[in-house]
């Protein structure tokens, strides 16, 4: 039987190339996952997302499946991921497996099947298309392109034919149209829904349905062309309602999909209880309020009212209807409190306490990336050499073959990496910043782990962590917390956010300042008989009606019914 177990849920992502390296090999395992699990538990945290562990080469670091039923041996074995899943239930811990099933790995049995011959079966698992001929050229079959690496088709050896890859040439689309493909998916996830697994993060999964015949995206402005062609696509809907009737329905699992820019009428549907598609999916606009269209390597001054328009936007759409998501950070996208013109200098802990506050008490579930409970701000790289993500070097080269000076180049990189959430995570200041004895990490250390990591965090006065545990004990007990209505006060100030949440007359006030330099806001009257349940400072009060608020403080009141 299908529960609401997710409604006040807090889940911790860990992205395991980065989090501990038990066995000093460089790359984070399995093993070190589990000498964690305390942290994560004693956090608050009552589920725990994982980024791909399966068998991958690499190319997108786990996002390019190649086996589906196994884990990468470098995090560890089947029977390590049955133990760890063993010790996350032991400690009252979901378990949520990333799903990457818009495309597999080109390394994948079925696509290297699928090129050996136009006759073999596995040749209608993927989007495969002759090229089109224009005097001695062959040109790709549509003008679309990939979210990651120019042309979104890569030429099957000397062959005149193409198959589609919407993110890197080693990520190869699966075509969903073959029912055959649609039934793998479902035997995968009944695979691990059967071993215990209590849920899915469906990556991208948005782009699974394209609009055929396939044609070339001929409008004048478009984000990205061919976009209107692949996202939200006319069979989606139907795809999430075979996989639950096949496969999710069957157990108690909670599922969430990473949404890639969705309208919000699909958006809302895609989350209606009575639709039966999916329980949540992730709404990433507020992230944009400090980007050009959500291109992430190209800055613009901080636009508080935007980010309020992106965070509140989902809370009201769905309030009532289904479920939501409250993010600020994850493998994609930079440190959270390096970002909205935060002051991190002299205000790391009141900005990274604050930025919780706001966002976690609103109408949904919060999601929490590994470092962002210690308040871990973005690496200083020093070139592009240091970094891993195929998107950072693709757009860095881009850039420079457009003339663009390597050194201009590598300044936007550095502004939007994905690459800063993703170097090894701060445990302590000792070697390698306590991801491992001492062998050299995968990925370059995270350059300020000797000043911010969570030994000295848990130690200090100031910790950023145990404001997250008071946090998340009221986000997960508390009535309005949970599921308490939202409105929002002052949404055109752009340096005060603030909302209430009610629920059978009890209602919650939350109120932060996002200025670095103090603010006066006058409280709504009723607000004058409430108790102040947390702030970041500890000394609010709201009994004077209007206060100033200090430099990135924020403050949760309650007045109970």
């Amino acid at each position: 039987m299908k529960t609401d177990w997710y409604k006040n849920a807090v889940v911790y992502q860990i992205y395991p190339f980065s989090f501990c390296d038990a066995n000093n090999d460089g790359w984070g395992d399995i093993e070190g996952i589990i000498s964690k699990l305390d942290y994560v538990r004693d956090l608050g945290a009552t589920a725990i997302w994982f980024s791909p562990l399966y068998k991958s080469p690499d190319k997108d670091y786990g996002y390019d499946i190649s086996d589906y039923r196994a884990i990468d041996e470098k995090f560890g074995s089947m029977a390590d991921f049955d133990r760890l899943l063993d010790e996350c239930h032991k400690r009252g811990l979901k378990v949520i497996m990333d799903m990457v099933v818009n495309h597999s790995s080109t390394e994948h049995p079925w696509f290297k099947e699928a090129i050996t011959s136009p006759d073999s079966p596995y040749r209608d698992y993927y989007i495969i298309r002759p090229g089109v001929r224009e005097g001695d050229k062959l040109l790709p079959p549509t003008n679309w392109v990939s979210c990651f690496t120019g042309t979104a088709w890569e030429r099957i050896g000397e062959t005149d034919e193409f198959y589609l890859h919407l993110f890197c040439t080693e990520q190869a689309d699966l075509n969903w149209e073959n029912p055959k493909v649609r039934q793998e998916v479902v035997d995968i996830l009944n695979f691990w829904l059967e071993k215990g697994v209590d849920g899915f993060r469906f990556d991208v999964f948005n782009l699974a349905s394209k609009v055929y015949p396939l044609r070339d995206d001929t409008a004048k402005k478009t984000f990205q062309k061919g976009a209107q062609y692949f996202v939200d696509g006319p069979r989606m809907h139907e795809f999430l309602k075979e996989l639950n009737e096949k496969a999710l329905s069957h157990f108690d699992c909670y599922t969430v999909g990473e949404s890639y820019r969705p309208s919000p009428e699909n958006a809302r549907e895609y989350v209606k209880a009575e639709n039966k598609e999916l329980d949540t999916i992730f709404n990433f606009a507020h992230l944009e309020s400090d980007n050009i269209n959500g291109l992430k390597f190209f800055r613009k001054p901080f636009d508080l009212v935007q980010f309020k328009d992106g965070l509140f936007g989902p809370q009201k759409a769905n309030f009532g209807e289904g479920w939501n998501t409250l993010v600020l950070e994850n493998h994609d996208n930079p440190r959270s409190v390096s970002r909205f013109s935060i002051d991190t200098k002299h205000y790391r802990y009141e900005a990274a306490t604050m930025l919780a506050a706001l966002t976690f008490m609103g109408f949904g579930i919060p999601f929490i990336y590994m470092g962002e409970e210690i308040g871990m701000t973005n690496s200083h790289f020093d070139s592009i050499d240091e970094m891993k993500d195929p998107v950072s070097h693709f757009v860095f080269d881009l850039m420079h073959s457009y003339g663009m000076p390597k050194r201009l180049a590598f300044s936007f990189i550095k502004f939007g990496a994905r690459d800063h959430a993703r170097v090894p995570m701060a445990w302590n200041g000792g070697t390698n910043g306590g991801f491992n004895a001492g062998h050299e990490p995968w990925q370059s250390l995270y350059t300020e782990y000797e000043k911010i990591n969570a030994e000295k965090d848990l130690a200090a006065e100031k910790s950023v962590y145990r404001f997250y545990q008071k946090l998340l004990a009221i986000k997960k007990t508390n009535p309005a917390a949970i599921g308490g209505s939202v409105e929002e006060y002052d949404h055109d100030s752009k340096q005060i956010m603030a909302y209430s949440r009610e629920y059978e007359g009890t209602r919650l006030f939350v109120v932060g300042n996002f200025s670095k330099r103090p603010v006066q806001y006058r409280l709504p009257g009723w607000t004058k008989y409430a108790e102040t349940l947390l702030d970041n400072y500890g000394e609010f009060s709201a009994a004077v009606g209007t206060v100033t608020l200090r430099p990135y403080e924020a403050a949760v009141l309650e007045v109970k019914a």
